[in-house]
């Protein structure tokens, strides 16, 4: 084994355990942190939703890095391994060759698959979690089995997907990618929680932290990302235009209810949706 091989597989195993702790310490935390009356002016809503943004992309690309793009790494490593001899050399349908995992090739793999993706899903979460309350772990969960219903199934989890013709056993490769999928969606609700509690919702003398300046610092990813930036401004110009009027209708009992009762319909279709695709690759 190459000594890039080593290195790689080695960083990818801390995040791993890195990714797990998350999921351990802040997975019990309630996805939506609650908070004092929502501001009634249009600077004040304003200002709350970009920290809620800003909150919600340093999730997106810390949990991007360390499952999507590090662990979904040392998920290709781990069947490249398991798949024997006669798989090595051959060409993925990423146009990779099986058992050649090189500095060069993870870098691009991080870049564009752990972090372009991951973020985009970010700004969705931050409408998923309204839908459904409840600790981290279990909006995490569902809305991990969303993605593997809709990303999933285009991509890794795509029946006609070249790979399943190469790797082997067909499980393994299944239950890594279902899985790999369940531990974003779950660090990713950890850390939004985690941070939705803590971070100042303005930064100021005497309440900056270095932490909370990193977080607000994550926005510059809509910059290079910039069709990720249109539907950001849409949000924060919708919250300044409403000024916690729309916060306050969600709060209601009917409106939660027909929320839970939508989350739970998409949910069940996207688990149907995922077992008809790995029916197929099975």
């Amino acid at each position: 084994m190459r000594l890039d091989n080593i290195i790689l597989t080695v960083v990818c195993g801390m995040s791993v355990v890195i990714a797990v702790a998350i999921c351990w310490r802040w997975s019990r935390l309630p996805v939506v942190a609650a908070r004092d009356p929502a501001p009634d002016t249009a600077v004040g809503a304003a200002r709350d939703a970009v920290r809620t943004l800003a909150c919600a992309v340093a999730a997106g690309f810390t949990a991007g890095v360390l499952v999507v793009g590090l662990v979904g790494r040392l998920v290709m490593r781990v069947l490249a391994a398991t798949s024997g001899d006669v798989a090595q050399g051959r060409t993925t349908d990423a146009g990779e060759q099986v058992g050649e995992i090189t500095l060069g090739g993870s870098l691009g793999f991080l870049i564009f698959v752990g972090l372009l993706a991951p973020i985009a899903s970010s700004l969705v979460f931050i409408a998923f979690r309204r839908l459904v309350r409840g600790p981290a772990w279990l909006v995490g969960l569902l809305f991990g089995v969303l993605l593997l219903a809709t990303f999933g199934v285009s991509d890794p989890l795509n029946p006609d997907n070249v790979d399943f013709f190469i790797l082997d056993p067909l499980w393994l490769a299944v239950a890594l990618v279902c899985g790999t999928a369940c531990l974003f969606g779950i660090t990713l609700a950890s850390l939004v929680a985690r941070l939705d509690a803590t971070v100042a919702p303005q930064m100021g003398p005497g309440q900056s932290k270095v932490r909370d300046i990193a977080v607000y610092c994550s926005l510059g990813w809509l910059v290079l990302a910039f069709p990720l930036a249109v539907p950001s401004l849409l949000y924060v110009g919708g919250r300044a235009v409403f000024r916690g009027r729309l916060s306050g209708t969600l709060e209601k009992r009917p409106v939660r209810t027909l929320g839970h009762v939508a989350a739970a319909v998409v949910t069940i279709v996207g688990a149907i949706v995922v077992f008809g695709a790995v029916t197929e690759i099975m």
